[in-house]
């Protein structure tokens, strides 16, 4: 396996070298291929610096049933930058009734406006996310009550050499967060999906399940989030997204999710840290809130509740010890729910999610080790692509030359260059560090200046 594969756990082989791993808790569903092609708003950042980064020896990422992995390689930087969308106002909280307490179905509200997205007012006024909050404390019986139908179950589906039907893959979680069938769920969940169903609790018959076939409206790699749709007559139960701001550590929290070979699994803990790092802590990854709750396979995609019903988070991964030289428990993440309600509206509304910096290439880490052979004394991204609908075509850069700096700062990886682009906007500059062949075959160092412009779908 070369550095660039990702193992069977989904991981990049250079998590190992580092020791400290991420799991993600869903039905192995590895960690998906970043696709930069993909515009995407920058977000609320969270000091999500390396949480776990050299702590726990031999911690690594949760597997599932449906072991996803494959090649990590080609990932697109396309030149698209953004402002950072800081959060300039919080969702208000509604009105709730004692009668709220046991009122299972939360009704739906129209013309709902949400601000805290980069997205056009226009765009953001169609968007479906319910700015009301559940303001009634409730005992975790009660919780469970008014909760337990807005976390569902999924399946992907793979297509497959020699079948003509796609084949179960995977299961994992969903959090349904509009009367009319939205679900946030995790990118690596959908990841490679020929087809996603969801299995909807009967609310008159508890031993009664419905199957619906999904359509897939968006998905983020850099975030880990992705929004599906279900449809039918009837509206579906819904869970109210929430206010993360608000989060203290200590406070009690509970986890609804499908865990692998169960269904809508229940289990409580408390807020144990905030501003985690996300799990491939790129530059436009949402930070997380780290709990104590247990989370287990198949939880991927499930709810972070607090004891009022609302989202804090989306589960997203685990650490777990694989060494034998200690013991982890209770260090379970979920991805900020304030971080992530720009990047569900904008997948909602647009199906990707805009206003993100890029390069405009596709590219692919080399080692150190490649660099030396190659005369370059540090690894690298060699630039595979270039988009010639983006201003980097005018640039200068070259298919082939290495990039081994950006505005001085030396980049090794992918998410190296996404954390140094997105903290510039839309028409602005960088220097690129370049090392070019020249013609007797060596490499020599060149500057290129390169215009960021915003991420485009292909």
């Amino acid at each position: 396996m070369n550095e660039n594969e990702r193992n069977y756990n989904g991981l990049p082989s250079e998590y190992y070298t580092n020791q400290a791993q991420y799991n993600q808790p869903q039905a192995n569903y590895g960690q998906p291929q970043m696709n930069y092609n993909q515009p995407q708003p920058p977000k609320k950042k969270k000091g999500n610096g390396g949480l776990v980064a050299g702590i726990l020896c031999g911690a690594l990422v949760l597997g599932g049933i449906g072991g996803f992995g494959g090649a990590a390689i080609g990932y697109f930087m396309a030149p698209s930058v953004s402002i950072p969308v800081e959060s300039t106002s919080t969702p208000q909280t509604g009105d709730s009734s004692e009668s709220d307490k046991n009122d299972n179905v939360t009704r739906p509200e129209s013309g709902v406006d949400f601000q805290q997205s980069a997205t056009p007012q226009s765009i953001i006024d169609e968007a479906k996310i319910n700015d009301k909050t559940n303001s009634t404390l409730l005992t975790k019986e009660e919780l469970y009550e008014k909760i337990k139908h807005t976390v569902v179950l999924l399946y992907n589906y793979k297509s497959i050499p020699g079948s003509d039907e796609p084949v179960l893959a995977g299961s994992a979680s969903g959090v349904v967060f509009t009367a009319d069938g939205y679900i946030v769920t995790n990118a690596h969940v959908v990841e490679g999906a020929a087809k996603m169903t969801v299995v909807v609790p009967d609310y008159e018959n508890e031993d009664e399940t419905n199957e619906y076939e999904a359509e897939i409206l968006g998905s983020d790699s850099a975030t880990d989030l992705a929004v599906i749709k279900i449809t039918r007559d009837e509206p579906f139960e819904y869970a109210l997204l929430g206010d993360s701001d608000n989060l203290k550590v200590g406070q009690d929290v509970c986890v609804l999710g499908n865990p692998k070979m169960l269904v809508s699994s229940f289990t409580n803990g408390i807020v144990s840290g905030l501003g985690r790092a996300a799990y491939n802590n790129s530059g436009y990854g949402c930070s997380t809130i780290q709990t104590n709750a247990a989370i287990n396979n198949g939880n991927s995609g499930g709810g972070l509740f607090d004891m009022y019903g609302n989202v804090m988070g989306i589960i997203d991964y685990k650490l777990v010890d694989t060494s034998g030289q200690s013991s982890v428990e209770g260090l379970g993440f979920a991805i900020t729910i304030n971080e992530a309600k720009p990047i569900i509206n904008d997948l909602m509304t647009l199906g990707y999610v805009s206003n993100r910096p890029g390069l405009g290439i596709t590219g692919e880490a080399i080692s150190e080790y490649t660099g030396i052979l190659n005369g370059i004394n540090s690894g690298g991204v060699y630039v595979a692509y270039i988009d010639e609908s983006k201003p980097v075509a005018k640039s200068g850069l070259r298919v082939g030359d290495i990039i081994t700096a950006i505005d001085g700062t030396e980049i090794a990886t992918i998410d190296d260059i996404q954390s140094i682009i997105s903290k510039h906007n839309i028409g602005e500059t960088v220097e690129l560090t370049v090392y070019r062949k020249n013609e007797i075959g060596n490499y020599k160092p060149t500057k290129v200046v390169v215009e960021l412009s915003e991420l485009t779908l292909d």
